[in-house]
Order: C-alpha cells, then sequence, then structure tokens
C-alpha cells in the first residue's frame, strides 16, 4: 500500500448500490456485506488518522531529545575541560584529616555556648 489515499471513503462503501442483473444476488446478502466493509473500513480510516497523529507526537518527542542531548554534550565537554586541572582528591590526606578534627571542635564549642553551627550563614 504505497499510496496512502483510500479509494473509497466510507460514504461510498455505504452509499454503494448495485445493478441487479438475471443472475442477481441477495441484495440484503450484499447489503450485510457492505455494512462489514463499511465497519471495517471506518476502523481503518480512524486508526490511520491517530497514527499520523502519533507519529507527528514521536516526531516532535525525537527532536526535542535530539535537542537536549547535544545541550548536555556541550555541558558534558564543558565540565570535563573543567576538571582537567582537577588532582586525584581519592587519596586521603593528613591535612583533610586535621581540618575536619578543627571543624569538628569549632562546632562543639559553638554547641556549649547554646549556637547551632547549622543555622549560622
Amino acid at each position: 500500500m504505497n499510496d496512502t489515499r483510500l479509494a473509497l471513503s466510507v460514504e461510498e462503501i455505504l452509499n454503494k448500490k448495485f445493478t441487479p442483473n438475471v443472475k442477481g444476488y441477495d441484495p440484503d446478502e450484499v447489503d450485510e456485506f457492505l455494512d462489514k466493509i463499511n465497519e471495517d473500513y471506518a476502523v481503518f480510516a480512524s486508526y490511520k488518522e491517530e497514527s499520523k497523529g502519533y507519529i507527528v507526537s514521536l516526531e516532535t518527542k525525537v527532536r526535542s531529545l535530539e535537542q537536549k542531548q547535544k545541550t548536555m554534550d556541550v555541558e558534558i565537554a564543558r565540565l570535563r575541560s573543567r576538571l582537567e586541572g582537577v588532582k586525584d582528591s581519592r587519596a586521603v590526606d593528613s591535612s583533610n584529616i586535621d581540618l575536619l578534627n578543627r571543624i569538628a571542635k569549632l562546632e562543639k564549642a559553638l554547641y556549649e555556648l547554646g549556637v547551632d553551627p547549622t543555622t549560622i550563614h
């Protein structure tokens, strides 16, 4: 189905009249069959329209995500360049321990004076 246009509309199928011939067909049987075709065609046409909207929605989301990815790639590159000069901080340094001990003593002194150090700005 390369062509997206439908050959018949729901109304064309519903309003189709057959010319009787000598052998003829049972008109009620033909009408019943055409009613089934009409129902199927209506379902298909509705599905087609819903699919168009869904495709447009997905294309919009893809474009948005592509833009976000580009923005994030730029931010990652920026952060990587900032981190290039930072030393490896995983190693424990004795000066860090000294600083932590000093901070703990100062916090203790503040609590003893009745000051909560977490509220100091």
